[in-house]
């Protein structure tokens, strides 16, 4: 990210509540601030609906609120462990995403573009999670249920509590994680 380019308004609030507006063949998401009231950003399922319809929601695209693009998140088709590529608007890589085996624990693997590593873990059932680098942690991420109605139809609701010294480049990578780990508790619940 040019560090000359004023900063984008999502990637300044240390407090994000990502709430999931997932719809028949979507996996969309408002992007609020801290109260959880005014919208900082959206995340927006992209590609075919034949695609969709066959494979589900495998192409999201975060932005800013004045709806500037951000983030392309992709789940490309594979086997094996979950995979996803996170790359800017323009194509570079941001990072890329890996699940990691692990018996009782969701872990998650974010490699940058320069070569860190943003590691990802959570708990068993799968509500409270953090994002760590080098062993310091730079953000943690509670799921919860978002209420009646809702829940019901398998909404989430994700509270992200970002570091305050964390860079923008970072900041970015954590909400494309917090799409990922969505994207696959989605995928577990499906094969049961």
């Amino acid at each position: 990210m040019d560090s000359s380019a004023a900063k984008p308004a999502l990637l300044s609030h240390d407090a994000l509540v990502m709430q999931q507006i997932t719809g028949f063949m979507s996996n969309d998401f408002d992007i609020l601030d801290a109260s959880g009231q005014q919208a900082v950003g959206h995340v927006t399922t992209t590609g075919g609906g034949l695609s969709r319809l066959v494979a589900g929601s495998r192409s999201l695209d975060v932005s800013d609120a004045d709806g500037t693009p951000l983030l392309h998140v992709q789940d490309p088709v594979g086997i094996g462990f979950d995979r996803f590529e996170l790359s800017s608007p323009d194509g570079a890589e941001v990072a890329a995403v890996r699940k990691r085996f692990s018996m009782l624990r969701t872990k998650v693997d974010l490699t940058l573009a320069d070569g860190r590593v943003l590691e990802l873990s959570g708990n068993v059932l799968g509500f409270d999670f953090h994002f760590a680098m080098q062993g310091a942690v730079a953000a943690t991420v509670a799921r919860s249920w978002a209420g009646i109605g809702r829940g019901i139809l398998g909404h989430s609701r994700y509270v992200l509590a970002i570091e305050p010294s964390v860079p923008p480049d970072l900041r970015l990578a954590i909400i494309g994680g917090t799409i990922t780990l969505d994207l696959i508790r989605r995928k577990q619940e499906n094969n049961g």
